[in-house]
């Protein structure tokens, strides 16, 4: 087999390639086309010019050309990463082989102490130490050093440990990223990648950078001055924005119902302001002052003409183009509106419509005049500010006219060309204020679809944690089928976890409430998915149970919905956190792994041994065996049904190798148990006890 190649140097150039790739629009070669018709679960319906229309047994969508091209990129680097992981295949690696080698935080059925690098690194040096090939070094670095390669998943994956690292070369947003890795594996798996690499269209693609677009005078930059970022609920793409924005200036403002052009631009508001106090005397006003002479004031309400989000981020845009030298660019500024089909937009941007015709360099082509009022606010902003491009943006409008000169009088509106106006909007909403087509055309419309974050969030109930990709994979199945639109489907961020776990509460409040009222309301919960254990209904209220006059969400409820989905418990979760008995400490959520424990009694004693399980067994010995036993007794391990400290031996630990006991004076405790039952059973004893610990579990 051939050599292998540095993966870190192959993952800098194709970074690089992408980076200084040609992204304006670009078409696909015949041959190719007529070869590649489907890739993953796609089948590819139609080739237009730009773009490809896919379709799934979910979905159906419209994605552009360039994410073919960028796919292309990245399979160089998945086929070098298959064949990393084939040599160690023939080389006989197993699956607890890789397992031994991850230096994963998150790794599970490993000892604490194999979890370091050091000792990943010696295991992978163990493993391969007869192995003869030039590129041993490179297999040995692949096994333990994960940032070398990019990796998040462990090796042993077979479907998935190449996602993100081929996606991280890709440096996509998390809503496109799922589609190209499926590209790149379907042109890596099909003999059609040479057609579009040997093409003259590729040569076009990687052969220059970018060309200057309609919107933008930056020939660098291709993305759009004015975009709307659209999708169902959740798809994050208000995250989308927040990551193309990071590091730079942003307004953002929010639209709803009674939005209108005086909260979006400006208008006149009372404030208060000092006004001398004066009497009069005779004909004359005459200034009143106090015992030691100074003028008295009062605060009276006047009207002053305030600006709003859209002329903050207009002023600050022109004050830019102040701010640099002739033949510099300025910085950039963005108006970020959320929700924007929640206002009505003609009524909202009113004559500012006008503006939004960009011309070829990104400035507007038809100035608007400004009203008397917001013409004092604007001189006032740019008193005294100088545009030393001023000649090259004169030169962009016909007639001879200093339009530059009378943007900083306030006399005209025009949005200079760093100014960018980005919206979202959620498709499930946009029957609230129609868009008419007019202004449609005016924006670039960018589909968010809904895709794996990434995340790992779990859902949890009762103790178990549910994979929440895996079920809004199943119930936006469920939701297409009863409503056939893509609009009230979920995306990744329609709940936001806390430390990676959905709560059962957040679950029912957000996401049942929601499936409720306003998915499932009008096709009458038809089928097995909505009926509880007894064959019935499962309604909204029986989510819920009064438990000494408190409410309180049912987890038997939710776990039998989810197993209505056909959905089970995650296998790869800590098998300690489904432990019946123990009781959740406020809304702490527990991490999945920790770098200090460390536990401090009232009277100034503090536990923090290098090992977990010392600390755990010394906080037990000092609160008292007796006691802690007691409790304990109530306690039951999850698959063993063996309390955590016993007065006896049980036989199911015994026979268990990765189990074992410890004596403490008459009782015995469990080893072998993860660190977060150890941190679980702390937090109890602390809570019975009121014990007044601190603990630190971080």
């Amino acid at each position: 087999m051939e050599e292998l190649l540095d993966l870190g140097v192959l993952k800098a150039s194709l970074s690089e390639l992408i980076a200084q790739s040609n992204m304006d629009d670009c078409v696909l070669p015949d041959e190719f086309k007529a070869k590649f018709r489907s890739f993953g679960e796609y089948k590819i319906e139609r080739y237009n010019m730009y773009t490809l229309q896919v379709s799934s047994k979910k979905s159906l969508l419209v994605i552009p050309n360039q994410w073919v091209y960028i796919a292309a990129c990245c399979c160089q680097y998945y086929i070098e990463l298959v064949k990393y992981k084939k040599k160690l295949e023939n080389f006989g690696f197993t699956d607890d082989m890789y397992e031994a080698c991850h230096p994963s935080k998150d790794n599970k059925g490993i000892p604490e102490n194999q979890k370091t690098k050091e000792v990943c690194k010696e295991k992978a040096e163990h493993f391969l130490e007869s192995y003869d090939g030039t590129d041993k070094e490179l297999l040995v670095k692949f096994l333990w050093d994960y940032e070398f390669w990019g990796g998040g998943k462990n090796i042993k994956r077979s479907n998935d440990f190449t996602d993100s690292p081929v996606l991280n070369i890709a440096n996509t947003i998390n809503a496109s990223s799922s589609l190209i890795g499926a590209i790149v594996k379907g042109l890596a798996n099909q003999n059609c990648l040479n057609l579009l690499l040997e093409s003259t269209e590729w040569k076009s693609f990687e052969g220059s950078s970018a060309s200057t677009t309609s919107t933008k005078k930056n020939p660098e930059s291709t993305i759009p001055l004015q975009q709307i970022f659209y999708g169902a609920p959740g798809t994050g793409k208000s995250h989308a924005i927040n990551e193309l924005t990071a590091g730079k200036d942003v307004i953002r403002t929010t639209f709803h119902p009674d939005t209108d052009y005086s909260t979006f631009v400006g208008a006149y508001k009372p404030t208060t302001k000092p006004v001398p106090v004066v009497t009069v005397i005779g004909t004359e006003a005459v200034p009143v002052r106090d015992k030691n002479g100074k003028e008295m004031t009062e605060d009276k309400i006047v009207y002053e003409y305030v600006s709003q989000a859209f002329l903050q981020a207009y002023v600050a845009a022109w004050r830019k183009y102040c701010d640099v030298q002739e033949g510099e660019e300025p910085v950039d500024e963005f108006l970020v509106i959320e929700e924007i089909n929640r206002g009505n937009c003609a009524q909202i941007f009113g004559d500012l419509f006008q503006l939004l015709d960009r011309g070829d360099e990104g400035f507007s082509e038809y100035p608007i005049k400004a009203d008397s009022d917001m013409k004092k606010l604007l001189e006032e902003e740019f008193k005294g500010l100088e545009i030393k491009n001023k000649d090259s943006i004169n030169a962009l409008f016909k007639g001879g006219k200093d339009i530059v000169a009378e943007v900083l009088a306030g006399d005209v509106l025009l949005l200079p060309n760093n100014l960018y106006i980005w919206a979202t909007m959620n498709t499930s909403d946009q029957s609230l204020f129609p868009i008419d087509s007019a202004f449609k055309r005016r924006w670039d419309w960018n589909y968010v679809p809904i895709s794996d974050a990434g995340k790992n969030w779990m859902i949890e109930v009762n103790g178990a944690q549910y994979d929440w990709w895996k079920f809004l994979e199943a119930i936006n199945d469920k939701v297409y089928h009863a409503t056939y639109s893509e609009d009230k489907k979920l995306g990744y961020f329609f709940c936001k976890a806390k430390d990676g776990v959905i709560s059962a509460d957040k679950f029912v409040s957000k996401v049942i409430f929601y499936l409720w009222n306003d998915v499932f309301k009008d096709s009458e919960f038809e089928g097995d998915t909505f009926k509880d254990e007894d064959g019935e209904k499962l309604s909204f209220d029986k989510f819920y149970s009064v438990e000494n006059n408190q409410v309180k969400v049912n987890g038997t409820k939710i776990v039998k919905f989810l197993s209505n989905l056909n959905l089970e418990p995650d296998s790869e979760a800590d098998e300690d956190n489904s432990e019946e008995g123990f009781e959740t400490e406020g809304d702490k959520k527990l991490p999945k792994t920790s770098k200090v424990f460390s536990v401090e009694f009232p009277d100034g004693t503090v536990i923090n041994e290098n090992n977990k399980f010392d600390t755990y067994h010394k906080t037990l010995s000092k609160i008292g065996i007796e006691q802690v036993e007691k409790i304990a007794a109530e306690m039951k391990y999850h698959r063993l049904h063996t309390p955590l400290v016993t007065k006896s031996k049980y036989e199911a630990i015994l026979n268990k190798p990765e189990y074992s006991y410890i004596q403490e004076g008459d009782c015995f405790i469990v080893k072998g148990i993860n660190n977060i039952t150890m941190y679980r059973m702390v937090m109890l004893l602390d809570n019975r006890l009121d014990l007044q610990l601190k603990v630190c579990y971080e």
